[in-house]
């Protein structure tokens, strides 16, 4: 025995607990925040159980977002570019996400507290014309969705036209739908999760030149245990109390 009262038989104790009370980052997680609090501390591309391990749903990667307060869950598309639209037809976007089915996909819109998606449209002489039926995105159900991003789901709307401020006049629906020789952007994030993710662009009847930009879906974890409560603070520090007691008592003992 050292003068200390140190033996291995407590370092062996301490090490036990230490791992009991550890977090462990597993790669097998239902969700990012679950991986984050299981010990994960960098942004990356980590591997996920949705359903868990009992479920018929197999792992997939995402990429997890760490860096701000908020823990997100970042699911990339094929087509993130941004991608020339011809005039003189009909232009077709199918938004297709690699990682992951679009039951998986929509297993982490269900379980997440808000999620969004970004589009863009810059255009010259090339109206979206989103009130005529022109042109639409569509959900995971096929539908078509006649509003842009920033519009809050208001039908054949953009952002501008939801604040009546859209140029050159603010009767107009979206800035695209000036219909000028000036290049303008529509833009704005999608918002409703009972719609997302995208999974088809379609601008039909093209004139002029544009250009769109269809982002990731962006998904904020909902916390799954968060002590917050009094007795939840209480119970856990009360354990870790005990722990410590059992751990260190035998040492003190022996010392005196």
């Amino acid at each position: 025995m050292s003068p200390y009262g140190c033996n291995c038989l407590l370092l062996v104790k301490f090490v036990i607990i230490s791992a009991l009370i550890s977090p462990q980052v597993s790669s097998q997680q239902a969700s990012c925040l679950a991986t984050r609090l299981s010990g994960a501390e960098d942004s990356g591309s980590y591997t996920l159980d949705v359903d868990g391990q009992e479920g018929p749903l197999a792992e997939f990667d995402v990429y997890c977002d760490f860096s701000g307060l908020d823990t997100m869950t970042v699911l990339h598309h094929s087509s993130e570019d941004r991608i020339r639209v011809s005039s003189g037809g009909d232009f077709h976007l199918q938004v297709a996400y690699p990682e992951g089915s679009l039951e998986q996909i929509q297993v982490v819109v269900q379980k997440s507290s808000s999620c969004k998606q970004f589009l863009r449209y810059e255009c010259r002489n090339s109206p979206l014309r989103l009130a005529e039926n022109v042109s639409w995105w569509e959900t995971t159900a096929n539908s078509r969705v006649y509003s842009w991003g920033g519009a809050g789901g208001k039908l054949g709307q953009c952002l501008c036209g939801t604040q009546h401020n859209c140029q050159p006049s603010p009767e107009q629906s979206c800035n695209c739908d000036a219909n000028d020789t000036v290049w303008r952007t529509d833009e704005g994030y999608l918002t409703d999760k009972t719609t997302l993710p995208v999974v088809n662009v379609s601008l039909t009847a093209r004139e002029g030149q544009g250009y769109l930009t269809v982002g990731p879906l962006v998904c904020v974890d909902v916390p799954e245990f968060i002590p917050n409560q009094p007795w939840q603070i209480v119970l856990g520090t009360t354990i870790l109390v005990f722990a410590a007691f059992l751990t260190f008592m035998p040492a003190f003992v022996r010392k005196w």
